[in-house]
């Protein structure tokens, strides 16, 4: 459906068109209680998750039309589709069941009539024998020491969520392995893994949704030259384990079906994290830790599911996501964590919303009438405040801001950590109310920003945060009309990147490419070697 011929668009637009001239100095003013009517606290059994929206570029007449664009988008229908694995990836006719991955047993979902929580449940109970099994030494390389390093080789999906989660748990516990990420093509990658590690105690995870991803098999083969030339070629197998959809094709190419595991179709790689593609973290902290990790995420389903829409996170963040980008016309947003665990926590959402939400076409195959995803992008704060941030405070673009912050530290140092937090809650602040001073000292202020809390950093409250933006995501998919599922901008690439390099390898220039492109290739071929 067309979004913009609702009766709630034309109520929304013109709330756009008054709200530039009110400011949020004179919104707070105005309300005492705008800070708690418009923050919203998700408890999650252990921890919780507090979103404080009031500092956005809205009022209540706003906020009232946002949530009628939520319900005229077919919202509650489509949500329920979504959970029920109806195939709301219309283009390549499948479900987007990532919220199974984390349902307790027995939640009785359904994919063509075959109930696949059983089946999520068996390949975790398989997740849990292997991890516990490295974990404890009794699964062991070719030469029977234990495993010290793994390198978890893929891209997208495949490297984001891991990388995440990674670095989350790795700032407030120690690993029982060294791990490592190789995602790029380029082979300064995997090779500066390669040098961090011995080869008989070195463990691949490769995680190829199709096991035929360009990159990750690039990588997949020098690691396997790298450990057959000290190992024999014969015991590479030891040191390798798969997360594909095709498992049959990684026991053919020698694995044990022990290290392999299945992944589904109806995951997207960019939801995959609570998938077997997280083995890599699972064999580093343990499965208690990745159950922690799922039972938060589940949590935010629940949340996400029951809270009406004027208490749901997830749907006020979308609907005010749409706000920002489609009414008020802002290009970007930027996201900056003050923690140095979510340091990475920008790049994964870039993926998730960009590449699910960057799109120009219906899910009906019309070209949408309204601007859909910003361009996410940012970083960790304080260094924010040493880059960037002048452009927020000061430039002549409006800016929207996301704030995370975390509540408890896990180190001793308390004032640090404080004066961390201080910074953030000051950004925000400055960003809203500005300061008036000569021209090149004026702050002007009522630039928005959102600010996320968590009461500590945690497997649970992490899980909560990725489920958060994944929700926040399909809101606004369901009021931009489009399919957030699927990812066809991509296809064209890997099909010319094929064709190129296929140039590269010929002795005579191609006639297929264009001229720029042929010139590229041309001066590539002269001067390319290897050292």
């Amino acid at each position: 459906m067309d979004i913009t011929t609702t009766p709630a668009w034309s109520v929304a637009l013109a709330c756009a068109q008054s709200v530039v001239h009110t400011d949020l100095q004179k919104l707070f003013a105005l309300d005492p209680t705008r800070a708690e009517r418009m923050s919203v606290s998700v408890p999650l059994g252990n921890g919780e998750l507090f979103a404080d929206f009031s500092k956005q570029n809205l009022d209540d007449a706003s906020l009232g039309a946002l949530l009628q664009l939520v319900e005229q988008s077919r919202f509650v229908e489509r949500r329920l589709n979504l959970f029920e694995g109806v195939a709301v990836n219309n283009t390549e006719n499948q479900a987007a069941l990532h919220t199974a991955l984390r349902a307790p047993a027995g939640s009785g979902v359904e994919v063509n009539g075959n109930d696949v929580i059983d089946e999520i449940h068996r390949v975790r109970a398989q997740i849990t024998t292997f991890a516990q099994g490295v974990r404890s030494g009794s699964i062991t390389g070719a030469t029977g020491k234990h495993f010290r390093s793994v390198i978890n080789v893929g891209i997208g999906g495949s490297d984001l969520g891991p990388v995440l989660v990674w670095e989350a748990l790795s700032s407030i516990s120690a690993p029982a392995v060294q791990c490592h990420f190789v995602s790029n093509i380029d082979p300064v990658g995997v090779r500066s893994a390669i040098a961090q590690c011995d080869p008989e105690t070195t463990l691949v995870v490769l995680c190829s949704k199709s096991f035929s991803t360009a990159e990750t098999l690039s990588n997949g083969r020098i690691l396997s030259k790298w450990l057959g030339e000290s190992l024999g070629q014969q015991h590479v197998s030891k040191h390798f384990c798969v997360v594909s959809v095709f498992p049959d094709k990684a026991t053919t190419a020698g694995l044990a079906a022990d290290y392999v595991f299945p992944m589904w179709a109806w995951v997207g790689g960019r939801y995959s994290v609570a998938s077997a593609v997280n083995v890599v973290n699972v064999i580093a902290f343990g499965p208690p830790e990745f159950d922690e990790l799922l039972a938060g995420m589940h949590a935010m389903d629940e949340h996400f599911l029951a809270a009406p829409p004027e208490r749901n996170a997830p749907v006020l963040m979308g609907a005010i996501n749409v706000w920002n980008r489609s009414l008020l016309d802002r290009e970007t947003r930027a996201m900056v964590a003050y923690s140095t665990g979510l340091r990475s926590f920008a790049s994964y959402v870039q993926q998730l919303e960009m590449e699910s939400n960057g799109k120009r076409v219906t899910r009906d195959g019309q070209y949408v009438n309204i601007e859909t995803s910003p361009v996410v992008w940012g970083g960790v704060g304080t260094n924010a405040q040493h880059a960037y941030m002048q452009l927020l405070h000061q430039g002549t673009s409006v800016v929207p801001v996301d704030f995370i912050g975390v509540a408890a530290t896990p180190t001793h140092d308390l004032d640090a950590h404080d004066a961390l937090v201080a910074n953030m809650f000051a950004q925000s602040q400055a960003l809203a109310f500005g300061h008036q001073a000569e021209p090149h000292r004026t702050l002007p202020g009522n630039r928005p920003s959102t600010t996320l809390l968590l009461s500590s950093l945690s497997a649970r409250t992490v899980g909560a945060l990725i489920a958060l933006y994944e929700h926040s995501v399909f809101v606004q998919g369901c009021i931009f009309g489009i399919n957030s599922f699927d990812q066809w901008g991509v296809e064209l690439g890997k099909k010319l990147a094929s064709e190129v390099r296929a140039d590269i390898d010929a002795p005579t220039p191609s006639q297929v490419a264009d001229s720029s492109t042929s010139q590229l290739v041309q001066w590539y071929k002269n001067h390319r070697r290897a050292t």
